[in-house]
């Protein structure tokens, strides 16, 4: 499948990002921080592939994960494995999982091709949902692939993973989060993941 060019320019840079997400400190990773860290998560109203709609509201009081993604995207297929299995494992202590696919967004000429081959090779148990444009604006159309939002039971965006981490990175960064009660926050508060 060819590609268009503007997605193949955005799949090489991103890449060369490092591949188990410990990109260095930078403006723009730093003006997100600012912008989100620590601050209520946007509200959005998106649609799943059932054309279901899903608020995030709706998974008020559970810790979840928004891992905004896209099907060409080489760090999201090697991160994607590791978000399956931390979901099986976490599922019925409180973890949701929310695929944020922003294909439509990126590489609108796919047509969804390439998001149904992504979802039938990695069997993905949690919510994708198709991410637009007004979503990807309140969430500061983010320039780095992948990127997640880990989400608070209170609604806080408590952490930012910048780039593909690897499953004991999102292990160790939610698990404080479970074990919480579910009316507190682990101590140390607000934090930003590598």
């Amino acid at each position: 499948m060819r590609l268009p060019g503007n997605a193949i320019v955005l799949a090489t840079l991103l890449a060369a990002a490092p591949a188990a997400g410990f990109a260095q400190a930078t403006p723009r990773k730093d003006a997100y921080l600012r912008q989100f860290l620590g601050k209520t998560a946007p509200p959005f109203l998106l649609k799943d592939m059932k054309g279901t709609p899903v608020k995030l509201s709706d998974y008020r009081g559970r810790v979840v994960l928004l891992n905004f993604w896209y099907s060409a995207c080489g760090p999201c297929r090697m991160e994607t494995p590791d978000l399956v299995v931390l979901y099986g494992q976490y599922k019925e202590k409180g973890l949701v999982v929310l695929g944020i696919n922003t294909d439509a967004l990126v590489m609108p000429d796919d047509r969804g091709e390439m998001l149904r081959q992504f979802i039938d090779t990695y069997k993905m148990p949690y919510p994708i949902l198709l991410a637009d444009h007004k979503m990807y604006d309140d969430y500061g159309r983010p320039t780095i692939a992948p990127i997640t939002l880990l989400v608070d039971r209170q609604g806080t965006i408590a952490r930012v993973f910048w780039g593909a981490m690897q499953g004991p990175v999102f292990e160790d960064a939610v698990r404080p989060y479970l074990e919480a009660r579910p009316a507190a926050t682990p101590r140390g508060g607000a934090s930003s993941a590598p």
